[in-house]
């Protein structure tokens, strides 16, 4: 094999294997239900990860350009950030009457128009109207607009620094008070401020990605309708060029061997 075809593949695995190593582990794995499915972007939008009582798992990512960006007014608090529909009565149903655990991975980029950190202690996630605790204390990593580098480790939201985070809950009042409201088919996001009025907030840094995945079970059909094929990790583009070219590199070695 020449020595061109050799570093074209080369090129093309150590690509692929830099692309590979570089998702976040903390922000794919989620504190309840563990490794999120592929199809979930590293950093961006709102992942919901619900494991029912019947041990099925619901996984659904709401995508980050539809989410709130812009200053907050006092008169609008709680203030909506984000929603996610399509939990169907059969979604719903497959839940076994109830939730275990809940996990929302929450991706935000500043949240303070003030000199400083976001407000300390004075901004809740409220979900559906359930309180799933403060945004100081969750445990955060900053990192780059893609998820590939990670730049800080923490807790909470810090000021002009592009943070993701876990909300989690294993508490039976606090699921069973949430299952209680996905009759209505959507969950619904919400930061609730003890001073409202002088905080930025963007929600919509990130990648974009959408998916219902109900367990190792069939893939659920997204809100507005159609079929998605089963979730798979797909290479990026430039990942699938460089692998081509290396496999043109093998085809064109073979032709020339003598016979």
């Amino acid at each position: 094999m020449g020595a061109s075809i050799k570093a074209a593949l080369l090129a093309a695995c150590a690509f692929l294997g830099a692309t590979a190593a570089q998702a976040t582990p903390f922000t794919l794995t989620s504190p309840t239900g563990g490794l999120l499915p592929a199809g979930v972007s590293e950093v961006g939008g709102i992942v919901i990860d619900l494991t029912g009582a019947s041990g099925t798992r619901v996984v659904s990512q709401v995508a980050a350009s539809t989410e709130f960006v812009g200053n907050q007014s006092a008169s609008n608090n709680p203030l909506l950030f984000g929603t996610q529909t399509g939990f169907t009565s059969s979604i719903v149903s497959s839940l076994g009457g109830g939730l275990t655990a809940a996990s929302f991975r929450i991706t935000l980029y500043d949240g303070d128009s003030q000199a400083g950190d976001f407000d300390f202690n004075e901004n809740n996630l409220l979900v559906n109207g359930v309180n799933f605790g403060n945004f100081s204390s969750v445990a955060t990593q900053e990192t780059n607009g893609t998820g590939t580098t990670v730049l800080s480790s923490g807790l909470g939201f810090g000021n002009n620094i592009l943070g993701t985070g876990f909300f989690s809950s294993t508490n039976s009042s606090i699921l069973s008070a949430l299952f209680g409201t996905l009759a209505s088919g959507s969950l619904q996001f919400q930061v609730n401020d003890a001073s409202p009025g002088d905080q930025f907030y963007d929600f919509t840094q990130g990648l974009d990605a959408s998916l219902i995945n109900v367990g190792s079970g069939p893939v659920i059909a997204p809100p507005g309708g159609g079929t998605v094929p089963p979730v798979t990790s797909v290479p990026e583009p430039a990942s699938l060029a460089l692998f081509g070219l290396g496999l043109a590199g093998l085809g064109l070695a073979r032709r020339r061997r003598p016979a």
